[in-house]
């Protein structure tokens, strides 16, 4: 029988492996563009982020969604480049934090291989994706987990704060994230009140600058247009992602109408509760984390951003990476009556483990390719669809010329027709 030595050094050595697994899986896509020659051109698969990130408090003073856009201004000139080491930070940031949380977990083996093989999932998606400022938020939401675990409420809140400041998400899906750990086994009872003040008062300080963000000094379009366009060869993803970045409520009602013109939306709003619920159900062990806390940092946050956002496969990921961690934050605390002790595991662990493997291909976009992936929490179920006659969503180019014509006056550009892809 092993010593208590061995044993931690065995879930050291673990908690290593999963490290270096996650960040290996995160850089596929990165890798193939290399091995093409196409992650510096125009052919990048990093196109549209690294413009999004072109974004930055140094050039433009008090912008949206400058956080990223400015470390990355810090990561050299080009552009492209400081964008893919931005993806690989970001990347050993959430793979830390995941490890972290993996190495505490107080369940036997099949529990814990089903948190691997479903953080695995998580991280092959965004894989699929590099250089979004998913991966940012991701660390900052991991991040916001790992400090409640350790009982440091208010830097929880200043994590959630942070990642208002790299995309809205964060301040959606990290609100849900705080108030499910605080309700999962009534942990909210244990907060001193002037913690629970402090830390309100951090979110709402990070929230009144946000809002206060059109007020302070910032450059006009026309100079964020020219500027981001400089950084990049002339092209519609860089069009499209400028568009996004300046055009506010504008373009939040170009989204709203794409939903609304979309005959697969309601297929992509199922499909994605759906694999919440399957994270739910593989991640429960003994009716811990309780249903009402997985379900309020999920749903809630996936559903409004559904209404208001079309990347209805971004929001299932977050979704499930906040059941993730209320799951582990949860599995990390002795169990009541059984200190330094494994909680016993829900029944069929092999089972278990065999739908968890499952989940990757079942939301992986590679499985059976299908166009723009991004609007498809399971990109095999919509193929499948499709290959029943089923409807295909409608290409965003088309989509924008039908919700906003005149998108490129925001640029300052003529407006021009462009044929449907």
């Amino acid at each position: 029988m092993p010593t208590p030595e061995e044993t931690e050094s065995r879930s050291c050595l673990a908690a290593w492996g999963f490290f270096v697994l996650l960040v290996a899986l995160s850089t596929r896509l990165l890798a193939s563009a290399v091995r093409r020659g196409v992650l510096l051109t125009d052919e990048s698969p990093l196109l549209y982020h690294a413009a999004t990130l072109a974004f930055n408090y140094f050039d433009f003073g008090s912008v949206r969604r400058g956080l990223a856009g400015s470390v990355v201004s810090l990561l050299g000139p080009n552009r492209l480049l400081g964008t893919a080491v931005f993806h690989v930070l970001c990347a050993a940031a959430v793979a830390a934090g995941a490890a972290t949380l993996f190495l505490h977990l107080r369940l036997r083996a099949g529990a814990r291989g089903v948190y691997v093989l479903l953080f695995v999932a998580l991280m092959l998606r965004w894989a699929e994706d590099p250089g979004r400022t998913d991966l940012a938020v991701a660390a900052l939401l991991v991040a916001a987990a790992l400090a409640f675990q350790a009982r440091q409420l208010v830097l929880s809140c200043l994590c959630v704060g942070l990642s208002l400041g790299v995309h809205e998400t964060g301040l959606v899906f990290g609100l849900s994230l705080l108030g499910a750990l605080l309700l999962d086994g009534a942990r909210w009872r244990q907060v001193p009140r002037r913690t629970a003040a402090a830390g309100l008062l951090v979110l709402a300080t990070f929230v009144a600058l946000y809002a206060l963000l059109g007020r302070l000094p910032h450059a006009d379009v026309a100079t964020m247009v020219a500027v981001v366009r400089s950084h990049f060869p002339r092209h519609e993803f860089v069009d499209w992602a400028i568009y996004f970045a300046v055009s506010g409520s504008r373009g939040v009602r170009t989204s709203i109408c794409q939903n609304l013109g979309d005959p697969t939306y309601a297929l992509h709003l199922t499909t994605g509760l759906g694999v919440i619920t399957v994270f739910i159900t593989l991640l429960r062990n003994e009716g811990k984390p309780s249903l009402p806390a997985v379900l309020l940092a999920a749903v809630p946050p996936f559903l409004f951003l559904s209404a208001v956002a079309n990347d209805l496969s971004r929001w299932t990921v977050f979704a499930a990476l906040n059941v993730w961690l209320v799951g582990a934050v949860g599995a990390g605390e002795p169990a009541v009556g059984a200190v330094g002790t494994a909680r016993r595991q829900r029944p069929s662990p092999a089972l278990r483990i065999g739908a968890a493997v499952l989940v990757i291909p079942l939301i992986h976009p590679k499985t059976w390719p299908i166009q723009d992936p991004i609007f498809s929490p399971s990109p095999v179920i919509d193929r499948a669809v499709q290959e029943l006659g089923g409807p295909q969503t409608p290409r965003f180019r088309a989509a924008l010329a039908r919700c906003d014509p005149d998108w490129r006056g925001v640029l300052g550009d003529e407006p021009a027709a462009t044929p449907n892809r």
